[in-house]
């Protein structure tokens, strides 16, 4: 079959369909907003560390050591803040702040830890449920952070890293509602058109059948 594009086809196509094609769009923008304020509100928390100098004593040989690798080079583990962000996305880190979170009786805290880098160092974010726990949490993992390097000997450098600015009270952050509303009318255009095109192809299938 040949099927022959005609723009000015496909433009009448919208204008016949283009009440159904604005209601979806309406109602999918409409009901992203509401998800979008009933979702519980997000806090975070930031602290920002600079990465102490190893020297020659680089964190990359320390990890190769650690590893069992000779010549690493490249890669992971070729700069201290590869090491940091390993040791943050560990399951020791993850079960320290577990321990942490018991003893003082939260439980129910819900957390995620995010890094940027920056020059010559980190920002680590910690968002949660609760504003105080995400100050708590971010400046714990700094400190634990030294201790876990003191434990497996990962780089020579004590401390590991220096605080530059402390994590302070979480801050509630964007729902960014706007932002989702756009990307939920636009997808909703876009699978809208998708059904347009492909029913009206299977229309002119059966027609030359």
């Amino acid at each position: 079959m040949e099927y022959d594009f005609n723009i000015l086809y496909y433009i009448n196509m919208y204008k016949t369909w283009w009440k159904t094609i604005v209601k979806l769009m309406v109602i999918a923008m409409f009901f992203t907003a509401i998800f979008s304020l009933l979702m519980p509100v997000k806090y975070v928390s930031t602290v920002t560390i600079i990465s102490a100098n190893s020297g020659s004593g680089s964190p990359s040989a320390s990890i190769g050591k650690l590893l069992g690798l000779s010549g690493l080079g490249g890669g992971i583990g070729d700069s201290s803040n590869d090491i940091i962000i390993a040791i943050l996305n560990s399951n020791r880190m993850a079960k320290d702040i577990k321990v942490f979170l018991e003893f003082n009786k939260k439980k129910k805290f819900s957390y995620a830890i995010t890094t940027k880098e920056i020059a010559a160092g980190l920002e680590i974010n910690v968002k949660g449920n609760d504003p105080t726990y995400t100050e708590k949490v971010a400046n714990f993992t700094i400190q634990n952070l030294d201790k876990i390097n003191s434990e497996l000997n990962l780089t020579p450098a004590k401390p590991m890293v220096k605080v530059l600015d402390s994590a302070t009270y979480g801050e509630r952050e964007s729902r960014q509602t706007p932002r989702k509303m756009l990307i939920a009318g636009i997808a909703a255009f876009l699978l809208m058109s998708l059904y347009i095109f492909f029913s009206d192809y299977l229309k002119k299938l059966k027609q030359t059948a």
